[in-house]
């Protein structure tokens, strides 16, 4: 193994550093603060990446992104696989099951070896690096080859962007979270103020939060920019998922999900999910289907909805149509997109019920709507022509 050490304090945006090495053969490491990155390449191609603090949190992110179809949280890792590599030997097997496409296992390679293209950037402008080469590490399946050099123009502008913004000394790894709340709230408007709070919870990175989303890095951390420099957000660090590795090598639960009401005592029982910011609205839904003897779980959090229904398949799905981050239209056509949830009842819950709504609402494939507040009769009545009566004896 030959090791290289530079600092980069002299050298423009990291060019005479990871550009240099990219037409390498093996394992280029790139190592800073005990942190490490690590690039696969072959002849000038990139044929994956891993490393920095959130290995768990990439593959995840960039998995239920790319291949919606998978429920990301029942994928297992092989024991037979390389635990260095554990997320490339699941892409491996997805693959050869032929689960995922070849466009999307592209596009799944490209967005993780640009993540770590982005961190190794920064790492060489703000801190002493050291590469290291391995010229005898060479992946022996090699999925997709993607040229380095393309990607890392491409990678490059992103950084630049990203420089100009303030933020060279701080991760996207890092996680907003809000300071000064009630200061915040008086000077601005109540559907800011809202977006803040569902965004800003001190739990998600700005990665995650990107990909949530559906925009890109840069123009969402732009968005928050004003806030950071008021000191109404805060980024702090944010501890990865546990390993897939490291839990025996199982696949990680579906975290820190908002539910409200419990699940009924009978586990046969047909389950019902309802999706609202609101806790009131989902407690009430809860009790009256508990009561009813269904099973029920209330998300709050509309980021979080597509992993848990993937989770879960629910057999009706209640959904509020007004809510901070992504409109109840946004979510439907996201569940509507995953083949499980093609035929899953979708009923949309609203206090205006129009004719606009009720048009648009049906095109983004929805199968009813449900005035707000709820009536149990009506709730019930709904539940009841997809799920039928629950026998409790």
């Amino acid at each position: 193994m030959i090791g290289v050490d530079h600092s980069s304090a002299d050298m423009p945006s990291g060019l005479l550093g990871v550009q240099s090495r990219l037409h390498l053969t093996g394992r280029l490491d790139t190592e800073a603060n005990d942190q490490k990155w690590s690039l696969y390449l072959y002849m000038g191609r990139l044929i994956w990446a891993s490393g920095g603090p959130h290995p768990v949190r990439r593959w995840y992110r960039n998995l239920s992104r790319h291949c919606p179809q998978i429920n990301a949280q029942a994928v297992t890792f092989g024991a037979s696989g390389n635990i260095q590599r554990w997320d490339y030997d699941i892409l491996i097997s997805l693959v050869k099951q032929q689960k995922i496409t070849v466009e999307q296992t592209v596009a799944l390679i490209r967005s993780i070896v640009s993540d770590v293209l982005f961190d190794v950037l920064q790492q060489e402008e703000t801190r002493f690096v050291n590469f290291k080469v391995d010229p005898k590490d060479v992946l022996d399946a090699a999925l997709a080859l993607v040229n380095a050099q393309q990607l890392l123009d491409e990678v490059q502008p992103i950084w630049n962007e990203w420089r100009a913004l303030g933020l060279v000394d701080h991760s996207p790894s890092l996680a907003p979270i809000l300071r000064q709340q009630e200061l915040l709230q008086q000077q601005t408007s109540e559907k800011i103020y809202k977006t803040l709070v569902a965004l800003a919870d001190g739990k998600r990175s700005l990665r995650d939060l990107a990909v949530l989303m559906k925009q890109d890095l840069v123009p969402l951390t732009r968005m928050l920019v004003p806030y950071f420099r008021k000191g109404f957000i805060g980024l702090i660090p944010v501890p990865d998922f546990p390993s897939p590795v490291a839990n025996g090598l199982e696949a990680m639960p579906v975290s820190s999900i908002p539910t409200s009401g419990v699940q009924s005592a009978l586990p046969s029982a047909p389950l019902v999910v309802c999706i609202d910011d609101s806790k009131r609205e989902c407690d009430t839904m809860g009790k009256i289907l508990t009561q009813a003897g269904y099973r029920f779980i209330g998300i709050q959090d509309s980021m979080q909805a597509l992993p848990t229904l993937l989770e879960q398949k629910p057999g009706v799905i209640f959904l509020d149509l007004v809510m901070p981050i992504a409109s109840g239209y946004e979510i439907c056509s996201q569940i509507r997109r995953v083949a499980v949830f093609k035929d899953t009842p979708i009923v949309i819950l609203t206090s205006n019920d129009g004719i606009i709504d009720r048009v648009r609402a049906k095109v983004v494939g929805s199968s009813g709507f449900l005035s707000k507040p709820v009536d149990a009769d009506k709730v019930l009545t709904v539940v009841r022509k997809y799920l039928g009566t629950v026998d409790r004896s």
